[in-house]
């Protein structure tokens, strides 16, 4: 029989050799695949995204929001179609409310040249409000100013605190996240936009047929509200942008009218108070069925139409 001596050493030899090797495990896939701060992949992949920009002084638009932001709007096509805009960064996660935008929207002081911020939204995007992750900003900031493919010790920490949910999003990277522009996944063009090509029997009807909840939360309006006025004192140019809606389930629903209306008269007289540009594409880009996915979300197509439009405004505004 061992010596309990011997035997507290072996145990403890093999306790080193097993939390090491998986400590090396997370400090070298940390490089390249998200670290967990939050309890959401895309906002996580977002930032290794943003982490990985090879030049952050270069930035001027950010584009911010839920997938109305990621997916309605290509940062390529919006560069393409504005004198003014020069650089875009798409910041936007799947699943965002406002209140949970608004914080999302501090990590913009890691570009030092920001002239103008746009929020792609809707009003589901300000249906009940969502308390944000309790990510650590400033920590989240230091790990967004490492080097592309970069890790450092507190954040391979952070990760290996975490070694469960890194785990499970490693192993299910290449099947549930990663995905490409025909499905809701995380493969980002060079700006951080989602183009998506959904098309016929992909589609899903249910969200497509049924129009949204209609709640609307006044945490969600006071959020706008204060992230226009901080713009506003930062002098940087704040542009909300109201994406189209499917015609046939506004012209079947009149509570639906109402609340959208409802929204946007509320949302224009939050942006003028704080001199912020309103815009609603509905009425403007009139969009028929072809360029919808769902309710609200635009095919690549339909993105297209809205990113150059957006880039008229700019030019017009600015």
């Amino acid at each position: 029989m061992l010596k309990s001596k011997n035997y507290v050493k072996i145990l403890s030899l093999m306790l080193l050799i097993i939390f090491g090797s998986t400590f090396i495990y997370v400090y070298h896939f940390s490089k390249t695949y998200p670290v967990p701060f939050t309890y959401r992949i895309s906002l996580d992949e977002k930032f290794r995204f943003i982490r990985d920009i090879p030049d952050k002084t270069q930035i001027d638009t950010i584009i911010v929001g839920s997938s109305i932001g990621l997916n309605n709007i290509q940062g390529i096509i919006l560069d393409e179609s504005s004198s003014k805009v020069s650089n875009v960064m798409n910041i936007s996660a799947y699943g965002l409310k406002t209140t949970e935008v608004e914080k999302l929207l501090n990590i913009i002081s890691v570009f030092p040249n920001v002239k103008r911020v746009i929020y792609s939204a809707h009003f589901p995007d300000f249906s009940d409000a969502f308390t944000p992750d309790e990510y650590d900003l400033p920590f989240v900031k230091q790990y967004l100013n490492l080097d592309k493919q970069n890790i450092d010790l507190p954040h391979a920490f952070h990760a290996y605190k975490n070694i469960i949910q890194f785990i499970k999003n490693h192993w299910n990277w290449e099947k549930l996240y990663k995905g490409d522009m025909f499905n809701f996944g995380l493969a980002f063009d060079k700006t951080g936009s989602i183009p998506l090509k959904i098309y016929g029997d992909d589609i899903n009807r249910d969200k497509f047929d049924n129009p949204h909840p209609l709640t609307q939360s006044e945490e969600n309006f006071s959020a706008l509200e204060r992230m226009a006025k901080k713009m506003q004192q930062e002098d940087i140019n704040f542009y909300l942008i109201v994406g189209p809606y499917r015609q046939p389930l506004l012209d079947n629903h009149e509570d639906l009218r109402e609340t959208m209306s409802h929204f946007i008269e509320k949302t224009n007289t939050i942006m003028d108070q704080y001199h912020g540009f309103h815009l609603n594409l509905h009425p403007i880009l009139q969009l028929s069925d072809y360029y919808f996915v769902d309710r609200f979300h635009l095919n690549e197509h339909g993105s297209i139409l809205t990113s150059k439009a957006i880039g008229k405004f700019i030019d017009k505004s600015e």
